[in-house]
């Protein structure tokens, strides 16, 4: 094929001559600069991994273009990547380049404040800890709260694997009990105190605080010991001291008559000695022993013989 420079001749000049022209246009004008604080985004995170410390969340950059240009440029259309693909546990250092910069067309990257950023990572923990439910206020001055529980007792948490281990439990939204006579029970939230954990499922529990007639003590003394089944005293001694606990109200309607202390002559031992059994009657869930001195007694031979 031969060579023809002359062929198209007007064409090719005129091509040229536009070329030069825009890059006159080009070449002389304005440029405009704009700091903006833009996001990092951490490309294929593993799975596997926590950012801990301090993370940079985001960078000042210095961008450079024409004003038309530079004025539309908009908050979303910029921003630093940083791929992470394969990273191990620890520290690592990662150096921004204007090539991690996203940016339109026609914007250049002219500084990046700061060039140099620190990333940690930890191993993701999860641990199992238990719920301790809070209370707000106080029950009427004669009821008290007997127990607190919380349904499930236990929550799933996961973060940084050093910060998962220095949690021993969750804690709920408070409860309030202020003024109640009766049983409150609530659906709360659960939280932690660390905001790099998270809570793992349902994050909101059914607490229950139960309210119950403050508790007392009230002490019977000298109270016959009897044989169940029979009226035979025992050998000395033949009295106790009882102390039992409950509400007010039930307590101060026992007679020592009605608190029957008595020794099965079935359950001697070794030594001849059984223990000491208190029978308060029926309509008493709510009354325990909290004491019983002495609490076992020695049964006469005879009893024995006889039971």
């Amino acid at each position: 094929m031969t060579f023809r420079p002359f062929d198209h001749l007007a064409l090719k000049l005129a091509s040229l001559a536009l070329a030069m022209l825009l890059w006159f246009v080009i070449a002389g004008e304005k440029t405009s600069e704009m700091g903006l604080s833009i996001p990092i985004e951490l490309q294929n995170f593993p799975k596997d991994l926590e950012l801990t410390g301090e993370p940079v969340n985001t960078v000042e950059v210095r961008l450079r273009a024409a004003p038309g240009i530079i004025h539309k440029v908009g908050p979303g259309e910029i921003s630093a990547k940083v791929d992470v693909a394969g990273a191990a546990e620890g520290e690592h250092i990662v150096h921004l380049t204007s090539e991690a910069i996203r940016v339109p067309f026609g914007v250049r990257v002219v500084k990046i404040s700061p060039s140099i950023i620190t990333l940690n990572f930890e191993r993701t923990l999860h641990k199992t800890v238990p719920i301790r439910p809070r209370l707000l206020g106080r029950p009427e001055p004669t009821f008290e709260v007997a127990a607190v529980t919380s349904d499930p007792s236990e929550v799933q948490i996961a973060g940084p694997r050093s910060r998962v281990r220095e949690v021993e439990s969750a804690f709920t939204e408070p409860v309030s009990v202020e003024g109640a006579q009766s049983s409150v029970v609530e659906d709360v939230n659960i939280g932690l105190e660390d905001p790099q954990l998270r809570i793992q499922g349902d994050p909101r529990v059914h607490v229950t605080a139960t309210i119950r007639e403050a508790q007392e003590k009230r002490t019977f003394e000298a109270l016959t010991v009897r044989l169940r089944g029979g009226t035979a005293l025992l050998r000395p001694p033949r009295t106790v001291t009882v102390t039992l606990v409950g509400p007010r109200s039930t307590l101060s309607r026992l007679t020592p008559e009605s608190v029957r202390v008595f020794v099965d002559p079935g359950k001697v031992d070794g030594a001849g000695t059984a223990p000491v059994e208190v029978d308060l009657g029926p309509g008493r869930p709510t009354v325990s022993v909290e004491r019983c001195h002495p609490d076992r007694l020695a049964v006469p031979a005879a009893a024995r013989r006889k039971s």
